[in-house]
């Protein structure tokens, strides 16, 4: 059942969906639609009290869902707008006869040989970016960790789609080029995230007691993660 309904003076497409089942559990699609899965004698009335006790994670995890949707279709041209180590810039194409970038105030200025490098050329400078304050800020997470007899095997940083970091069985530590452009704290606690799983592995108990004393406010900075 789809349809549109208005909480806290918000327009949400949603889609019950009622089966044989005891809980319910909500998501939000690609597309911004509200998904509810709910036992077959739900109601919509019942859909919208459940959607509003749980408005605070709804609208968080909504507005993400969009603005992620909205960037993904984000156009490389003057007047865009970027971000770097969680602020916030006007990209500025120059026409220019080498490929550079840099920070000018408010202003991320690509200097570029064609307006059809200019993605390229920005992509290329996050990379370098990403090397240069990824390998400030690691060495002493990984040192801190060296008391648990734990080090990284090899690290690495990669354009993910879905995911922050990973850690492989075999110690492998891979970064979401992505993180470049949030606050350092949260590329913090995505480090110390997954030197933790060279402890634990899972997600129990242990492994959240030490990202605790790891790194004390990572619920905070974990929750200003979003994709930009």
């Amino acid at each position: 059942m789809k349809g549109i309904i208005t909480i806290n003076g918000k327009e949400l497409k949603y889609n019950l969906l009622r089966s044989c089942r005891r809980s319910v559990v909500a998501k939000i699609c690609k597309d911004g639609t509200v998904e509810v899965r709910t036992p077959l004698l739900y109601t919509v009335n019942d859909m919208t009290k459940f959607l509003l006790q749980h408005w605070r994670w709804l609208t968080n995890h909504y507005d993400k869902i969009v603005e992620n949707a909205e960037n993904q279709n984000k156009k490389f041209i003057s007047g865009e707008t970027h971000y770097f180590l969680g602020e916030k810039y006007e990209l500025k194409v120059v026409g220019s006869d080498s490929n550079s970038v840099k920070i000018v105030d408010n202003y991320l200025i690509v200097n570029c040989k064609s307006d059809e490098l200019v993605e390229k050329t920005l992509l290329n400078w996050y990379k370098k970016m990403a090397v240069k304050k990824f390998n400030e800020l690691l060495p002493p997470i990984i040192e801190s960790f060296r008391k648990y007899n734990v080090s990284p095997r090899k690290f690495t940083i990669r354009d993910m789609r879905s995911r922050w970091g990973s850690c492989s069985r075999q110690g492998n530590i891979s970064l979401n080029l992505q993180l470049i452009k949030l606050n350092e704290n949260c590329i913090k606690q995505v480090m110390v995230h997954e030197m933790c799983h060279l402890v634990y592995f899972d997600h129990q108990a242990g492994f959240y007691s030490l990202m605790a004393k790891e790194f004390p406010e990572w619920k905070k900075w974990k929750s200003e993660l979003k994709f930009l």
